[in-house]
């Protein structure tokens, strides 16, 4: 029977928050359908992350060239600019991770968040909601390393003070999160994967909502 986690680690966007697409919306002065911006986010992740594990690097930029021509924003190309590439705009709470993430704290089991992101991800997860809920909120921007380099996960567990065979990953992107726990020797990493895009890796989940399922004492 398999242990349950002294510590899950949470990826941000895409897994605990997405952008807002009214904020989003209000700076591109285009509106912007909240169904199709979750759609669009995911499709375009699976995208990118798919590119990265071919070698392929494009930047984040193709991330948010893709997202925005899928969302039908004119001038999809300066998008990312004109949002000053999403800064501050990750604080839509994925509907059900706040009440996950504290049933699992509930539980005994400890949580933190480790993101790729530019400096604003504590400010973005208050604002959505998850203020106090988190033991640390680790940033990139912060770090210096960015996932999926096994370095940042090291840094995330030494900081914790846990060892990779107690810690989960949870995050959407197979390249960023699930490349870089499994690298990094973690005991899981499961992906957020609302659109069953990834039907060839079996641990994943449609959102955080159905985290506490796979935790023992919460089933």
């Amino acid at each position: 029977m398999e242990t349950d986690p002294e510590v899950i680690l949470f990826d941000a966007g895409g897994t605990l928050v997405l952008q807002s697409a009214a904020a989003i919306g209000e700076q591109l002065g285009f509106p912007i359908d909240p169904d199709r911006a979750f759609e669009a986010h995911y499709r375009s992740m699976h995208a990118y992350a798919r590119r990265r594990l071919t070698g392929v690097d494009d930047g984040w930029a193709w991330w948010q060239l893709h997202y925005f021509t899928a969302l039908g924003v004119p001038d999809p190309e300066s998008a990312g600019d004109r949002i000053n590439n999403g800064y501050g705009l990750w604080h839509q709470a994925i509907s059900g991770t706040i009440q996950a993430v504290g049933a699992l704290s509930k539980a005994g089991i400890r949580t933190a968040v480790l993101s790729n992101s530019d400096g604003s991800v504590t400010e973005s997860l208050s604002r959505a909601g998850f203020d106090g809920l988190f033991e640390m909120v680790l940033d990139s921007h912060d770090l210096g390393v960015s996932k999926p380099d096994p370095t940042i996960f090291r840094l995330a567990l030494e900081r914790m003070r846990v060892a990779p065979s107690r810690t989960w990953y949870v995050g959407d992107s197979i390249f960023h999160d699930v490349g870089g726990a499994t690298t990094a020797g973690l005991a899981r990493a499961i992906l957020i994967d609302p659109l069953d895009l990834h039907d060839h890796y079996q641990d994943r989940i449609r959102s955080v909502a159905e985290l506490p399922g796979l935790v023992g004492g919460l089933r």
